[in-house]
């Protein structure tokens, strides 16, 4: 799939306007449940997924008034409306009864379009027959929980049936000439991207006409609730944050085939029920973000692979328009602004434990640079936590490195497992914007990797809020070390009330920045002289972003702002005489 056609555009094409569901909970419970009050699938919440806005009413004409009064007040929607047969399994039950709820809600309203969800294994014969009386009648959509084809994860979550009732189910209904759809979900336990390509694929060959899409979420007073904490410690389950499933998502949908319908790509809980994962953005960013990410490999120019002078390659970001090193030499740089200032090598001969903090994992010439240097003081062991918002990078990244390599074997690993260990050092790595991940980490660093596009660019992870954030995760006798020596960068550091000071010129004309609490550890403060500068005129005028989610364009303006407002009450742009 090279194109999306959302359900809205299928409604619009169809019936000149968006159609929007009215949701109805019939008293039908699940088969996987013990009566119609066990605890079925792991996931499943109490009330099976029911909408908000019902309340606890299971009258029909109630649900149905409450639906279209909730759709008119927020979307000033107008007949004709979709009925939505949604919580729990929707086929279970007598058919004879089966057909009077559907008859009795049909009749309330003007439905053109009819939705009901069940499970593959609910549907016997003579409910076939009542789809298929329905689907002359209406434009009926049938949705499947899927869910996964991996068996084995589907025993794991209670799921009650195998991928090969998932194939029966689709092709009887295809035999009748009525739609299907297929309900999936990312991140369940134990599953990885090669898990969710491989559901992409084998629900590709089997005739369904749609795909409902969500990752998953642990909400309270299920099975996983209670299974959440000891999955979490053993690795079996990580929530997938906003840009690890925007990215998922673009990757699965570009394996199924052109055509498909897209009726959903996120779910919807009550915040106050979600313990996992908790994302930060709105559903039109999250939209927003998926779109770049499922359009990146056809609208974006790919990342371009460039030689630098030490022999090491780099690639060359497009939107950033700047290298990813500098080409004096990626590997060197990694080096000389980053491991050789934060004194990894002396720090793990007399350390048992060391932290680093590497904020842009990027191509991960930091990190191995680190492992590297643990591995030749062959003592004590090196803790990596990585950052990284765009996992696309690291796939490219890959192809820099031969087969066999320390780079490809920990870039490799990374993607696969999110993690990497050696006999002197591990790497973690996040995923996400790091404004949000930096918050979520609760230990302090021994050194901060801050590598990120220039501060012009790519503002956000420069900021003095940002900045603020990494000194208390910063340890006592921490550093701070990173390429840049931009003074906005130097003015927020030194606000934040650190020590700051410079290292080594490497590929440019002045040298990075390295930042400390004790000021013992830094080598070559700033001269005094520098000092007055940043602080005293608009040339060290910080970023700022309070709320963690500004723009590049929002931060950038800010500081314009703010200047603007410094020289109105005489601060100079350049501090003369000093």
């Amino acid at each position: 799939m090279n194109k999306i056609t959302f359900f809205k555009d299928y409604l619009t094409a169809e019936y000149g306007h968006a159609l929007y569901r009215i949701p109805v909970d019939l008293p039908l419970g699940c088969p996987n449940r013990a009566g119609k009050f066990g605890e079925g699938c792991i996931f499943c919440a109490e009330n099976g997924s029911r909408a908000r806005h019902l309340g606890h009413s299971l009258d029909l004409k109630q649900q149905v008034q409450s639906g279209i009064e909730y759709v008119r007040r927020r979307y000033r929607a107008k007949p004709p409306f979709i009925a939505y047969f949604q919580s729990f399994t929707n086929t279970f039950g007598d058919v004879e009864q089966l057909r009077a709820y559907y008859r009795q809600v049909l009749g309330l309203a003007d439905f053109k379009v009819v939705m009901i969800s069940t499970r593959p294994d609910c549907l016997q014969t003579p409910v076939l027959k009542l789809l298929a009386e329905l689907a002359a009648e209406y434009d009926l959509w049938v949705e499947l929980g899927v869910q996964t084809s991996n068996n084995h994860t589907l025993k794991k979550i209670n799921r009650g049936h195998d991928f090969e009732c998932t194939r029966k189910g689709v092709q009887k209904l295809a035999a009748l000439g009525i739609k299907s759809v297929a309900h999936v979900i990312l991140g369940l336990p134990g599953e990885t991207a090669r898990d969710f390509a491989k559901t992409a694929v084998d629900i590709a060959e089997l005739p369904f006409r749609a795909v409902k899409l969500h990752n998953l979420m642990v909400v309270k007073k299920t099975p996983l609730a209670r299974a959440y904490p000891e999955m979490l410690k053993s690795g079996e389950l990580k929530p997938l944050n906003e840009y690890e499933y925007a990215q998922a998502a673009a990757d699965f949908l570009h394996l199924l085939p052109e055509g498909w319908i897209v009726m959903r790509l996120t779910a919807d809980a009550d915040p106050e029920t979600v313990i996992a994962p908790k994302w930060w953005m709105k559903k039109g960013q999250f939209l927003e973000l998926f779109k770049k990410y499922f359009e990146y490999d056809q609208s974006q120019p790919d990342f371009y692979g460039v030689e630098t002078a030490d022999g090491t390659k780099t690639l060359y970001h497009p939107q950033f328009r700047q290298h990813f090193h500098t080409l004096a030499g990626a590997h060197s740089e990694a080096c000389k602004k980053f491991v050789e200032p934060a004194k990894l090598f002396e720090r793990l001969q007399k350390e048992t434990e060391v932290s680093v903090l590497d904020i842009g994992f990027g191509l991960g010439y930091n990190a191995v640079a680190a492992v590297e240097a643990a591995t030749a003081a062959a003592a004590g062991f090196l803790n990596v936590v990585s950052l990284e918002s765009d996992p696309r990078t690291l796939k490219a990244a890959l192809q820099l490195f031969p087969d066999g390599s320390l780079h490809f074997e920990v870039i490799n690993s990374l993607l696969e497992n999110g993690s990497w260990r050696g006999k002197y050092a591990g790497i973690n790595l996040l995923t996400g914007d790091a404004r949000q991940t930096v918050r979520q980490l609760e230990k302090q660093f021994d050194c901060i990797f801050m590598d990120g596009f220039s501060p012009d660019k790519n503002p956000e992870l420069w900021t003095f809020d940002f900045i603020r954030q990494l000194t208390v995760r910063l340890s006592s006798e921490g550093i701070i070390a990173t390429y840049s020596s931009a003074f906005p960068l130097r003015g927020a550091l030194l606000r934040c009330g650190l020590n700051v000071g410079e290292s080594i010129a490497f590929g440019r004309k002045r040298g990075g920045t390295v930042a400390a609490g004790n000021n013992s550890i830094i080598e070559h403060p700033l001269r005094d002289k520098d000092v007055k500068i940043i602080l005293h005129s608009t040339v060290g005028a910080a970023y700022r972003d309070p709320s963690f989610d500004n723009t590049a364009e929002a931060i950038i303006k800010r500081r314009e702002r703010l200047i603007i407002r410094l020289r109105k009450h005489g601060v100079p742009k350049w501090l003369k005489n000093t």
